[in-house]
């Protein structure tokens, strides 16, 4: 009895020179330092993709806001009886506020013509004959200081690459005008009544195009066609040529 005593205890209790379990140890401060480079480095690769990423979310959107106001402009004419006019620019500044305005605009005193504008004007009213309808602005400078983000060309943030619009020269300063009549027409020399031959343009892309920061290079074109309907084409540049364009291949319809 006294030896199966003897041997249980040898089993629950270890012999006196056995070792013990060592303890967990830190890490050292090399390890540490080593931890937050790689976390450092993540960051960084990864920040950078974010913020790219977020700037082509953002001239997704923007194109997308421009083609609705510009398909807007045939449905707002047969719903208020008037023909309607887009307009790109010209450059607005007041104050410390620059931006870079496309407008839609309704024929109100029916004179088939752009006049001055206002929103909610009385029919024919002094000084502000014609009806804005709405508007959308590309910032170029505002209160807070916040820098233009996207161009109305791929060459110079302060031009406008467009075909087939009432002006058609790079200064952001001249307007430009497409009318859409009561047949649903898209015209150009509107004096004369002349329905455009061929689908009016316009690009949009972001400023870090034109300064070469953005891989790769993206920009929108939007399409008019002669009998009013809007579409936008994503391109991709295959390569930039010396006088700084590029080639644009469309990457979907």
């Amino acid at each position: 009895m006294k030896s199966q005593k003897n041997l249980s205890t040898l089993l629950i209790c270890p012999p006196l020179g056995a070792p013990r379990p060592r303890g967990r140890r830190g890490f050292s401060l090399v390890e540490l330092m080593a931890v937050v480079a790689i976390i450092g480095i993540i960051f960084i690769i990864g920040g950078s993709e974010i913020s790219r990423a977020w700037k082509r979310q953002k001239l997704q959107s923007a194109s997308g806001d421009i083609k609705v106001l510009f398909q807007r402009a045939y449905s707002e004419g047969q719903r208020r009886g008037m023909r309607t006019f887009i307009q790109v620019g010209p450059l607005v500044t007041a104050g410390a506020v620059r931006y870079m305005p496309l407008y839609l605009i309704g024929d109100a005193d029916q004179n088939g013509a752009v006049g001055a504008f206002c929103r909610n004007p009385p029919v024919g009213a002094p000084g502000c004959p014609d009806l804005l309808i709405d508007e959308y602005d590309i910032v170029v400078r505002g209160l807070t200081g916040v820098d233009q983000e996207f161009s109305l060309s791929d060459q110079d943030v302060t031009q406008v690459k467009s075909t087939l619009w009432s002006d058609n020269s790079t200064n952001w300063n001249n307007p430009r005008v497409l009318m859409c009549d009561f047949q649903g027409r898209a015209i150009a020399d509107i004096a004369n009544g002349r329905q455009i031959g061929a689908p009016a343009t316009l690009a949009l892309t972001h400023v870090d195009v034109v300064n070469g920061s953005s891989q790769p290079p993206t920009q929108y074109k939007i399409t008019i066609n002669p009998v009013w309907s809007v579409r936008v084409e994503k391109q991709i540049a295959t390569s930039r040529n010396p006088d700084l364009s590029f080639n644009w291949v469309t990457q979907n319809g």
